[in-house]
């Protein structure tokens, strides 16, 4: 009889134990998510009342583009392909550069694409592109494909680099 009473008291600490760790709730787990989700609310509420001042949204297009008043199509272009060869001269060998045939063109502004083919070791790519990023113009590059020759220690880049130059309509 005592050992029947000191299995059941057993069994029912297991029970007891396995319930309070699986089946109830984690209520510190919850107490984060509940403070997690007021804080998520606020911002939200906090964004959807804010007003932005377009005039702090507006960009300076005279940096950030080749001005139409200063460079035709040609020297846009010729600048374009300077800052290039300039971000490439200690880094990457230049095997192709080859100018778009005619801008692209909308109404207030050119997109200037150039097609580049590179052969540079891996950071050497990267001291590459961030040469290119410390110049204040905005740059996209598209159609980026890199190969590994068999016969060479260095990556094989084609990529088209996209720049964008305003006009003036008169």
């Amino acid at each position: 009889m005592n050992n029947y009473k000191l299995l059941l008291l057993l069994l029912t600490f297991v029970i007891f134990i396995n319930y309070t760790n699986y089946m109830m709730p984690n209520r510190g787990k919850l107490h984060r998510k509940i403070e997690l989700l007021t804080y998520k609310i606020e911002k939200e509420n906090r964004l959807n009342t804010q007003k932005p001042d377009i005039k702090k949204l507006r960009l300076p297009f005279k940096t950030l583009f080749y001005d139409g008043k200063k460079f035709n199509y040609s020297q846009a272009m010729g600048n374009f392909q300077e800052l290039i060869t300039k971000a490439a001269k200690d880094n990457c060998t230049i095997t192709r550069l080859q100018w778009a045939q005619v801008p692209l063109s909308t109404k207030w502004y050119d997109v200037l694409k150039i097609n580049i083919g590179l052969e540079c070791t891996p950071k050497k790519m990267f001291l590459f592109v961030n040469k290119l990023r410390k110049d204040n113009k905005i740059y996209n590059i598209k159609n980026f494909t890199i190969n590994k020759p068999q016969n060479k220690p260095v990556l094989q880049l084609h990529m088209q680099l996209v720049s964008y130059r305003i006009h003036y309509e008169k």
